[in-house]
């Protein structure tokens, strides 16, 4: 009997033993888990706050850059108008990348290309975004063809034409670095002519053409090819083509053309070209700006047999695509540029910055920033003419006379710098 109670106490401890064995791998199963959730939260915390600290670590940083071209060089200087570096690269002809990061100095003549990093960008963090600022850098290499003229950055992509055989290059923002020469995404031949191309949104590319039977120096057109560079349509009512702009997306994008007797709009999501006629028998539009923040561009107006003509401007309107012509009472430069709120700036030969209203057609402000100057005839290569440039809401000017860079800011005109050079060309990035 006692034994019979033994073995039922043993066997009734055993199942003791193994039930609070179960229970017991049980709870640190549940513990294991609750602790890789506390785990998981905790790292999401430490990650949080880790990414505040990094925000909150983020010093305030200019991303804004100057260049400044001259014979032979171009000067890098920032937003306070300190001098960053001074580079001797052959040349001063400053063509901005699509990238707003990268500019590429041109020597035509010598058919010879240098990639210059200006050094501020912004990395997209999502809700938020990083500027980043480093020393403006060189390219190790060179790009090499027949005459590069025409250098235009639009959406992702830059076009380099080629004068000398009409071709074009097309390179995306990715593959531009200094210490390795890219390869172009694309190469488009041609007829040697002057002309340009554009890079569209949708993946296409508008290029300037000349009629192989019977080359002309200005194109009579463009060509649409697709990214493969097939040819989808051509558009040849634009005679004398010269200058070109682009605003908008890949929705509402349109290009416009300066030619002779009219400007010519392309829109790149149906594929369509628009003729506007100019006002005046013998008229030409040779040169167009614009900015993607305005709905209306801003041409020159000019006329060999009417040169009274040559004090007017061309306000494009690209909603209702329409255009008008503005007399301004001065002749002026090709120097002109459109701001991100619409309005003009043109450099009359008097010395007078004109800002206009490009919505209402009118003259919003006149300041006198340089001493009148005198337009050569022709082109005028080798000629010197104050340049502007836009940096954020502000205009900056060129004095070759003075060599001075002078800052226009309302109806104040100041001097931010003055350099041993005689400025030649000018233009600001911003990062910010």
């Amino acid at each position: 009997m006692n034994n019979v109670k033994a073995i039922i106490l043993l066997l009734f401890a055993m199942l003791l033993v193994a039930g609070c064995s179960g229970n017991s791998t049980t709870f640190e199963e549940k513990e294991s888990d609750n602790k890789t959730e506390v785990k998981e939260d905790h790292a999401k915390e430490e990650d949080d706050h880790d990414h505040e600290e990094e925000e909150d670590s983020h010093e305030e940083v200019d991303g804004t850059r100057l260049a400044i071209g001259y014979d032979g060089g171009v000067i890098i200087a920032d937003s306070n108008f300190a001098i960053l570096d001074t580079m001797e690269t052959g040349t001063s002809a400053l063509a901005l990348a699509a990238d707003h990061r990268h500019a590429f100095l041109n020597n035509r003549e010598e058919g010879v290309l240098k990639l210059l990093d200006l050094g501020v960008w912004t990395e997209d963090h999502g809700d938020h975004g990083h500027t980043n600022a480093e020393e403006p850098v060189l390219s190790t290499y060179s790009i090499n063809g027949l005459e590069p003229t025409h250098i235009t950055g639009h959406g992702s992509k830059t076009a380099i034409f080629y004068d000398g055989d009409g071709s074009t290059e097309i390179y995306t923002n990715v593959s531009l670095k200094t210490e390795t020469k890219p390869t172009p995404l694309l190469t488009i031949p041609g007829i040697e002519h002057h002309g340009v191309a554009v890079p569209l949104t949708n993946g296409s590319y508008a290029v300037s053409y000349t009629d192989e039977h019977d080359p002309q120096t200005l194109p009579e057109g463009i060509i649409i090819y697709d990214k493969e560079g097939k040819e989808l349509s051509r558009f040849d009512s634009c005679p004398g083509l010269h200058g070109e702009a682009s605003s908008g997306s890949k929705e509402d994008e349109i290009v416009a053309f300066g030619c002779e007797g009219q400007v010519f709009l392309y829109t790149s999501h149906d594929n369509e070209g628009l003729e506007l006629t100019l006002p005046d028998e013998g008229a030409r539009v040779g040169t167009i700006k614009s900015h993607d923040g305005s709905l209306y561009m801003l041409g020159n107006y000019s006329s060999k047999e009417n040169p009274e003509l040559n004090t007017n401007v061309t306000i494009i309107n690209t909603v209702d695509k329409s255009l008008k012509k503005m007399d301004i009472g001065t002749q002026y430069t090709s120097s002109m540029a459109v701001s991100r709120t619409g309005d003009g700036y043109v450099l009359g030969i008097d010395g007078v910055l004109y800002q206009i209203d490009l919505e209402k057609g009118e003259i919003k402000s006149e300041v006198k920033v340089v001493d009148a100057f005198e337009l050569v005839e022709g082109h005028g290569h080798g000629t010197v003419y104050p340049t502007i440039a836009l940096m954020d809401d502000r205009i900056l000017v060129t004095d070759p006379i003075d060599n001075k860079i002078l800052l226009v800011n309302g109806d104040k005109v100041e001097t931010v710098l003055t350099i041993e050079v005689q400025p030649t060309s000018i233009l600001a990035v911003s990062a910010n």
